[in-house]
């Protein structure tokens, strides 16, 4: 299908991934149908949404009201899938990470017209896993968004090794229709781009915080004051240039026989987990939220990434 012809969307998962990808088609003028297993998701996503439109309003970052983009969007339980599915140009699946249940749905949608794209929003699984059996495993590809999918630009597009030139383009070309920056991942590797980096990234936070080098407080006001503050602007290899391919090579030579090598996930953040402190979702983690609703501390995180959003948008239109 021409990409030109995709008029109707369908999201599968209502979830904080599925919230920011509706609002995202809704807003380029797409309809949009959004699915999930209970009524209460749904509402959930529809009032997120809508809140998120109104945010978006008062920052100039959309011209409609949000009533209007609000009334291209609507809603069906997953046991009503077969009502809606054929009048779809383009499906996206945003579920949880779990392989049988991503498999699952697959497996219902793998006789829809061959010409219909079918995207799955996963950040762990290649798409030769996820669609190992399927009939038509040429029309499945990869979008991996980031969180908070209504607001960061980028999406990973990547291909399992059956997916078609065709589809990675379509996608593409979809993506740019709604305002993100597609960046095409060249080969299959599991975590892609980004997850691998922040993988990394991670992994040294956490020797940094297990072995009391660092508090988390200040942790994270270095990282906000030093590259975190330059790379909206500045990717890693321009900030590399910068800096020198010398020095660079010099420091790399020195740093990296000294970082953490291991291969298990933090005691400290496993501890976290086995309290039940999983971040803003149960109102503590790293921080205490206990004082706050989600939507609120979302809310304040939205502003400050939207202020972001509106810089970017003026240096890379």
């Amino acid at each position: 299908m021409e990409t030109k012809k995709i008029k109707n969307i369908l999201v599968i998962g209502a979830g904080t991934m599925g919230e920011g990808i509706v609002q995202n088609f809704a807003q380029a003028g797409f309809n949009v149908t959004v699915m999930a297993r209970r009524q209460e998701s749904l509402d959930k996503c529809l009032k997120q949404v809508n809140a998120n439109l109104n945010t978006f309003k008062e920052f100039g970052l959309i011209k409609e009201s949000p009533l209007t983009i609000m009334g291209r969007i609507q809603t069906i339980l997953d046991k009503d899938l077969l009502s809606v599915v054929n009048k779809c140009d383009y499906v996206v699946e945003t579920i949880t990470e779990i392989l049988e249940d991503k498999k699952a749905i697959f497996n219902r949608l793998d006789s829809l017209p061959a010409d219909v794209v079918i995207a799955s929003n996963t950040g762990s699984f290649t798409m030769t896993i996820l669609t190992e059996g399927l009939k038509t495993p040429q029309r499945f590809v990869g979008t991996h968004y980031f969180n908070p999918a209504h607001i960061i630009p980028a999406v990973e597009v990547h291909r399992g090794e059956k997916t078609s030139d065709e589809a990675v383009e379509i996608t593409k070309q979809l993506l740019i229709q709604i305002g993100k920056k597609p960046v095409i991942v060249r080969k299959i590797v599991p975590g892609f781009i980004i997850n691998r980096l922040t993988g990394a990234m991670e992994r040294e936070v956490d020797y940094l915080l297990d072995e009391g080098i660092v508090t988390p407080e200040d942790l994270d006001i270095a990282v906000k004051s030093s590259f975190g503050f330059r790379l909206a602007c500045l990717g890693p290899m321009e900030a590399e240039d910068m800096i020198g391919l010398d020095t660079s090579a010099r420091v790399s030579d020195r740093v990296y026989k000294v970082l953490s090598n291991r291969t298990d996930a933090s005691p400290s953040l496993l501890e976290k987990v086995k309290k039940g402190e999983l971040g803003i979702k149960s109102g503590k983690g790293w921080y205490d939220y206990s004082d706050r609703t989600r939507e609120k501390v979302l809310d304040a995180t939205n502003r400050k990434l939207l202020q972001q959003l509106a810089l970017f948008k003026l240096l890379n239109p």
